[in-house]
């Protein structure tokens, strides 16, 4: 379950966001991997305009973060992170946390966000959900983000 996060979730949120990304900053020391990012600029990014936190839940436990930028009512949000606690992999938490983050901005008919290109475990993982390769950029040698988007059909009710 998706739980709003605010500033007072800061000391709970960043250590989870360190582990999830640790793998990742190991491989390829990249200058803007979350397992790097200190208190204080994770703290800022509560204050940016429409940028939103969410906790994972599971069991009355935090399992992993969610990060994205929708403006109200905008009709396409980012998908800044999704960071799921290495101990808690694997158990579907991150699959379920995406289609629920689909369903908290009903406004939002696309979805946009980058990942690793050479992770094909991550770019798998998007593309279960509905996500397609848009473009690829190199970000360092070797390693290269490829944005992917997601169009949201228009769910009708069958009684309207």
């Amino acid at each position: 379950m998706l739980v709003k996060a605010d500033l007072s979730n800061a000391e709970e949120l960043l250590p989870i966001q360190h582990r999830a990304f640790a793998t990742l900053y190991e491989t390829y020391q990249d200058q803007y991997n979350p397992a790097i990012e200190t208190m204080d600029y994770f703290q800022s990014r509560f204050a940016r305009p429409n940028c939103s936190y969410y906790k994972i839940v599971e069991e009355g436990h935090t399992v992993g973060l969610v990060r994205t930028t929708v403006a109200e009512d905008a009709d396409q949000g980012w998908l800044g992170l999704i960071g799921i606690d290495p101990d808690n992999r694997g158990k579907g938490f991150g699959h379920k946390a995406m289609l629920d983050l689909e369903n908290l901005y009903p406004t939002v008919k696309r979805w946009v966000l980058c990942t690793v290109l050479q992770e094909p475990r991550l770019v798998a993982f998007y593309e279960k959900l509905g996500y397609k390769a848009i473009k690829t950029e190199p970000e360092q040698e070797g390693m290269d983000m490829v944005y992917m988007e997601k169009w949201i059909l228009q769910k009708y009710s069958l009684l309207n």
